[in-house]
């Protein structure tokens, strides 16, 4: 089991880590909000078609998720927690340099641009393992809760910051006449604010170059656990719900700017809409999660998504999708406090390494093969509206299927609900606005 050092941190170098890895934070949240977030969009300027960009924000995903299951060895090869995320986050990086020269371009191969993302998601599930041992050896235990909190927020703010000045950057273009040039000065700053996190990844302290004790889970033993194992019963579920979220929600964005024909500002709004509604839940959501657990969350969650996709179709005006934007926020922020709070309560502190790297890789798996059958439907019936109607539908029918699995989850301890103050989504996904992996 990893255990915060008790000596050898002093409390003046604590309080500079966790302003430093606030600021870090938020800078990744920047970067997330004005460049990742606008790949899909990239695309459709590139002119790869709904389909292949819809696809563009799972399938890299899904490649790069597989990847970061060789983490653990990779860290135990460099050595030393921060030099590995030094060196991740400053790969990252670099990442956005063939999509900056793309976008002045004005063109790159298919194969490359899905390349590039495909390193891009790989590097940024890889950072998670070493980031999420790493802050446990800087956080004393008793100030995570408050801290997460704060911190939290600033991260959301982050992601909100970053895709507002992405909107204002390209504001009055039309969607469907948006030059890929627009996109440079987002990449620009998204490479700017990750060379500023690397920068700040370097100036944190290592009171423990490498923490021992974590147990690796074989598979053969999670199988075993699939009947009764809280851990994998839990896992199994939220698999099953991120791969019917994922047939509708890949396509939310080539279907507003292609066929509902919003501009690029507004297709900004309405996801920054969903990220105020998580914001103005996070506090009130907490405080249900610790009266009544993160089980009651779950079900609220996993049923107030049901009707997102026919609610998106059923908006017959921008301002209407804007409200549906925002009550959709703050029903994600429930299923995903209560799923987060749910893992702490179901998997073992000493295993969480091992289950959690397994279960990345095979949630993106599931969220791509989601995202390949709503692909499939739109493409198959059309690019209209009953190419849309089709995938939002079938994933409503697949919300509704895997509701069952989660009579099978069991109740949360008190433990784990008196953390719901700091709870932050940790499982990033293809056009949600979470809070990315181990951040």
């Amino acid at each position: 089991m990893i255990r915060p050092p008790t000596t050898g941190h002093r409390p003046r170098s604590a309080r500079r880590d966790l302003r430093l890895s606030a600021v870090e934070g938020t800078s990744y949240c920047v970067m997330v909000g004005v460049g990742q977030e606008s790949f899909v969009a990239f695309a459709l300027a590139l002119g790869l078609g709904e389909v292949r960009a819809g696809l563009l924000a799972t399938l890299p995903v899904a490649v790069g998720a597989t990847t970061q299951l060789a983490a653990p060895w990779l860290i135990r090869k460099t050595g030393s927690l921060r030099r590995y995320m030094t060196i991740a986050s400053a790969l990252q990086t670099l990442c956005f340099v063939p999509l900056l020269v793309a976008a002045v371009v004005g063109a790159i191969p298919v194969w490359a641009l899905y390349l590039t993302v495909v390193a891009y998601s790989a590097i940024n599930l890889a950072q998670g393992p070493g980031w999420g041992t790493w802050i446990t050896t800087l956080m004393p235990r008793r100030i995570r809760a408050r801290y997460f909190a704060q911190r939290s927020r600033m991260l959301q703010g982050g992601v909100l910051a970053g895709l507002l000045m992405g909107g204002l950057i390209v504001a009055g273009q039309d969607a469907e006449a948006l030059p890929p040039i627009a996109f440079a000065p987002l990449f620009a700053i998204a490479l700017g604010m990750r060379a500023l996190g690397c920068y700040l990844l370097s100036r944190h302290h290592e009171p423990v170059r490498m923490p021992a004790g974590v147990r690796h889970v074989p598979a053969r033993e999670m199988a075993a656990r699939f009947r009764t194992g809280p851990d994998v019963t839990l896992f199994t579920f939220l698999l099953a719900s991120n791969f019917a979220l994922q047939m509708a929600l890949p396509f939310f964005t080539p279907y507003v700017l292609e066929y509902r024909g919003l501009s690029y500002l507004e297709l900004t709004m309405l996801t920054g809409t969903a990220i105020v509604g998580k914001m103005v839940a996070a506090p009130t959501i907490g405080r249900i999660a610790h009266r009544s657990g993160p089980r009651r969350l779950l079900w609220f969650g996993a049923v107030g998504l049901i009707p997102m996709g026919p609610l998106w179709l059923a908006a017959s005006s921008f301002e209407m999708l804007l409200i549906v934007q925002f009550v959709m926020g703050l029903i994600l922020s429930c299923f995903e406090i209560g799923a987060l709070l749910s893992q702490f309560d179901a998997v073992p502190e000493h295993e969480r390494a091992s289950l959690t790297a397994k279960f990345v890789a095979a949630n993106a798996i599931a969220g791509f093969v989601g995202s390949a059958i709503g692909g499939a439907l739109l493409g198959r019936v059309d690019l209209g509206l009953g190419g849309y109607g089709a995938a939002f539908a079938a994933a409503a029918v697949a919300r509704i299927a895997v509701l069952p699995l989660l009579l099978r989850v069991r109740p949360a301890s008190r433990d784990a609900e008196l953390v719901a103050g700091g709870a932050v989504r940790v499982e990033p996904g293809a056009g949600s606005m979470e809070v990315p992996a181990g951040r």
